[in-house]
This record gives C-alpha cells, structure tokens and sequence, in this order.
C-alpha cells in the first residue's frame, strides 16, 4: 500500500473516530444556541438527568447567562464563545477548547478544569472557587483581575497571574460570593458555625437515619460521624475529613466528594452513583457492596480499600489507584462486566473468591 492510501486511510479513520465519540444530542445543541430563554428553563443537571454536550461545537456561540450547572463540556469547542455570567458551576470543562472566549463574571465553581485551554480568554471576575485542575490549564494570555476568584476562595492576584502566564488587571472591587450553591441545590444549607450542618461537628455526633439532601459539609472535620443510613443526596462534602466515618447504607447519590479524606471509612452498601470521588482519599476504606455506578473516581486512592461486591458500571477510574484494594466475582467493573482475577493482577489489587 502507498503513503498516500495509508495517509488517506488514518485520516479518514481519526475522523470517523471522532464522529462516533460524539455524544452530544443535535436536538439539545440547537436549543442552547437558539432559544436561551427557553434553553434556561429547563431543569438543571441531576443525578438522573444530565446535560450532555461533550465535543459540542460551540464556536463564537452566545451563551450568555447560560445555566449549564454541572454540564458535561469534555472536548467542546468553544474558542470565541461569549459566556459572560453564565452558571457553569461543577461543569466538565476537561479538554474543552476556549481560546478567546468572554467568561466575565461566569459562575464556575467546582467545575473540573482539566487541560481546558483558556488561551486569551478573559476571566475578569470569573468564580473558580473549587475548580479543579486548574494547574494543567492553559491559562497563556488569559485576562484576569481583582475580582477573580481562584480555587482556593482568594482573588487572584498580580503574582498569581504572571506565574501563569496570564494577565492581571485591577478594577472596582466587588464582594467576595457568598453562596455558591447552584440551582439543582439550591435548598443546601452552608457549612458555617451555629449552622444545623455544624452539630455533627464533634467527633462520633450521630446523624444515623436523618434527611439532611443538599447538605454542604465543605473542608468540616467529621473524623468518626456516625452517618449509616442517612439521606444525604447531592451533599456537599468537598474536601471533607471524613476519616473512619461510618455510612454504612447512606444515600449519596450524586454527592461531591471531591479531594474528601475518607480514610478507613465505612461506605458499605452505600448509594453513590453519580458521585464526585475526584482525588479522593479511600485508603482502606470499606466500599462493599456500595454502587459507585457512573461515579468519578479520577485520581483516587482506593489503596487498600474493600471493592468486594461493588458496582462501578460507567465508573470513570482514569489514574485511580487499586493497589491492594479487594475485588471479588461480584464485583462489576466500569464495563459492566464482572472483576476477575486478571484484572485486578494488572490494577495490582487483590482478587478473592468466595
């Protein structure tokens, strides 16, 4: 075969690849180009309800106001799209193509960043309180100012920007956000002290069988809570120290785990499907039987932990750590198959049988 069949062959294939992969509904797309208003009324993203634009083409698109709270933007190509105090807040913005796009005063807290390449783009009082990786985001040449609020819940600032490779400009100072809850939560009850999230505080406080759905437990030290059964779907437990909890049978369905510690943890037969476990620490944590079904478990430490029985059916489990953990027959990988013996030898976890 000559180099230009070969060439004329691989490039035909990448492009048909990358058709397949597209997962974004034409339907959905022409309506959040068209018809904002309309686009805006419909209801957020839920654990059973996602918004699904991955790989969209969004170039130039004028999403302005936009709500696409916890919106799925893996590889969407928005370079020159206009989001200004668009709600992109726990979105996924991994790989996504934004140069030149306008995010002024957008909402994106708790959005995953990864390797999104903002090159250009202004971020002036752009909201990234809890965004995740935003150090392998392109930032080159990005506008951000005073009243730009960074992952860690401080403004950014000149020296923060040059290291980079941004621009910093100075304008009127606005007031830090207070409430960064979004709308699908927008019940949930902020971690603060004197608050009812509070109470369970102390070490070994019980909340066993209680309803706290929409919880926020953002950076609280639960060491030891006794949780087991209790309702707390959509809870925020963002880098939570969640050490030795016991949770056993507690509904945290859709719930943000992100960078919790859970070392040691009792999550056996627990409901979290849906489940933000981004860089979560599970060290020999006890997830059996829990369903961890279409959870996110990028880059976590589950080192050691109990996987015997568990369901991670669309798990997503890229640089997760399974050494030493315990699989077993029953437990059913992101596949949907179930665990076996080989798999685990090449996740280095241990496979017993019953």
């Amino acid at each position: 075969m000559n180099n230009k069949w070969s060439i004329g062959i691989l490039t035909m294939g990448m492009v048909l690849m990358y058709q397949t992969v597209s997962a974004y509904d034409p339907e959905t797309l022409n309506l959040l180009k068209n018809n904002l208003s309309a686009w805006n009324a419909k209801p957020p993203a839920t654990p059973g309800h996602t918004i699904d634009l991955s790989r969209a083409p969004l170039e130039n698109a004028d999403l302005s106001t936009a709500c696409l709270v916890k919106a799925n933007l893996k590889g969407a190509f928005m370079k020159g799209a206009k989001l200004r105090d668009a709600n992109v807040q726990g979105a996924n913005l991994r790989w996504s193509m934004m140069e030149n796009a306008d995010l002024c005063r957008a909402n994106m807290a708790n959005a995953n960043l990864f390797e999104a390449n903002f090159a250009n783009a202004n971020l002036k009082g752009t909201n990234l309180k809890g965004a995740t990786f935003i150090e392998q985001a392109n930032l080159s040449g990005t506008t951000l100012s005073n009243n730009t609020i960074l992952p860690s819940g401080e403004r950014a600032t000149s020296r923060w920007s040059t290291m980079h490779n941004a621009t910093f400009v100075s304008e009127p100072e606005n007031a830090l956000p207070t409430d960064n809850t979004p709308p699908s939560i927008e019940h949930s009850t902020p971690y603060t002290s004197g608050t009812r999230n509070a109470e369970i505080i102390e070490t070994g406080k019980s909340i066993r069988q209680m309803a706290l759905p929409n919880a926020n437990f953002e950076n609280a030290s639960l060491d030891n809570a006794d949780m087991e059964n209790a309702n707390l779907i959509n809870a925020n437990f963002h880098k939570a120290d969640l050490k030795s909890a016991r949770m056993h049978g507690a509904n945290l369905q859709g719930a943000n785990l992100d960078r919790a510690f859970l070392k040691g943890a009792d999550l056996s037969n627990t409901n979290m499907s849906k489940a933000i476990l981004y860089g979560a620490v599970l060290n020999g944590a006890n997830l059996s039987e829990a369903n961890l079904e279409g959870a996110s478990l990028l880059n976590a430490d589950l080192d050691g932990a109990n996987l015997k029985g568990a369901n991670l059916k669309g798990a997503n489990i890229m640089d997760a750590d399974f050494n030493n953990a315990t699989l077993s027959p029953q437990t059913i990988l992101p596949s949907g198959e179930h665990a076996t013996a080989k798999w685990s030898v090449m996740k280095q976890a241990i496979f017993v049988k019953p």
